[in-house]
């Protein structure tokens, strides 16, 4: 029977196997990629579960040939519990998935480029798509045109399609959680089993929560928007300057940088510079007024008053404690 791991950039590029026994294997993430694990379980033959939590150094191309296409067609369902996750296929299809959401794809296209902001989290359930099939027609008597109708109407969307999560499906993948934790690989079958099944049979109900998405180069724009904060926090960075430069509405940008980086724009633009403002605390000897310009701030009665409000402890007394630490 044919590994769908062979087909994973993910488990032969960015992570190599460290671990393996007779339930699941551990594939640890390589330094020059990031920091983390995927644990891969045994479901059933061709069908498995991954654990996968790490954080990656930077946004990831897939360049490779071999990784282009998959083999054959793969379903996969990614339940996010931590984290954020942007990616597109070559199609130009998005996926834009954060906690409590989970993502589904079935097909061959493999993605180009993806993206993991902070440190992400995710419990995923994947096979070859013909492999899954035929072995829950063999140990479970379900009619393939089960199967065939769940990825069809995955399919339906122009993107991934992405949905909330209900309870149900949060009980259960809270029990696959402990189950492995307690060690208790049969329990976890059983449960990833179940949450497979019940799937296939409320997905077209619970797609009535799928999450809506902006265009590839409405997401790519603000991809630049976020860059463009980034490197020049010591402007006086105003929304109505973003879109002019940009040419991007008010509207959209807001909706759309909330729904890729999971947090308002004006949330995001201040906290960058109290890190920023934190960082030269530490790591300079320049004034706190000097630093205050630096991030963007009029003087450094503003950036103070907005650094305590934030780190509850002023920027001297940050700076006074890091000296002595040090």
């Amino acid at each position: 029977m044919k590994d769908v791991k062979d087909d994973s950039m993910y488990l032969n590029i960015i992570a190599k196997l460290t671990n393996a026994n007779k339930d699941y294997s551990t594939y640890t993430i390589q330094p020059q990629y990031g920091k983390g694990t995927y644990i891969i379980v045994k479901i059933i033959p061709g069908f498995s579960l991954a654990f996968n939590n790490f954080s990656m150094n930077e946004n990831m191309l897939n360049i490779i040939d071999r990784y282009q296409h998959f083999s054959e067609p793969i379903l996969k369902i990614n339940y996010c519990l931590k984290g954020k996750m942007l990616a597109f296929d070559k199609k130009g299809k998005i996926c834009a998935s954060g906690k409590g959401s989970t993502a589904y794809y079935e097909g061959i296209e493999n993605i180009c480029k993806f993206s993991h902001f902070d440190e992400y989290e995710s419990i995923s359930l994947f096979g070859y798509t013909n492999q899954i099939t035929n072995i829950f027609q063999q140990v479970f008597h379900m009619d393939k045109s089960i199967l065939r109708g769940f990825c069809n109407q995955i399919n339906e969307e122009d993107n991934y399609t992405v949905i909330k999560n209900d309870l149900t499906t949060i009980g259960l993948l809270n029990d696959i959680k402990d189950n492995f934790s307690n060690g208790d690989i049969d329990s976890l079958r059983i449960r990833a089993i179940e949450l497979f099944m019940y799937e296939l049979k409320n997905f077209k109900t619970n797609k009535e929560r799928k999450e809506l998405y902006y265009s590839r180069t409405v997401v790519e724009k603000v991809e630049k928007i976020e860059k463009y904060i980034s490197e020049n926090l010591d402007e006086k960075l105003t929304i109505d300057y973003l879109c002019n430069e940009f040419n991007i509405s008010m509207d959209t940008l807001k909706r759309c940088f909330k729904q890729v980086y999971s947090t308002s724009i004006y949330a995001y633009i201040k906290k960058s510079r109290l890190e920023k403002g934190k960082e030269l605390l530490v790591s300079s000897e320049k004034s706190i007024t000097e630093i205050a310009l630096n991030c963007g701030y009029n003087n450094h009665h503003s950036f103070s008053k907005a650094f305590k409000d934030h780190y509850k402890i002023t920027p001297r007394e940050t700076r006074k404690v890091y000296v002595i630490g040090g």
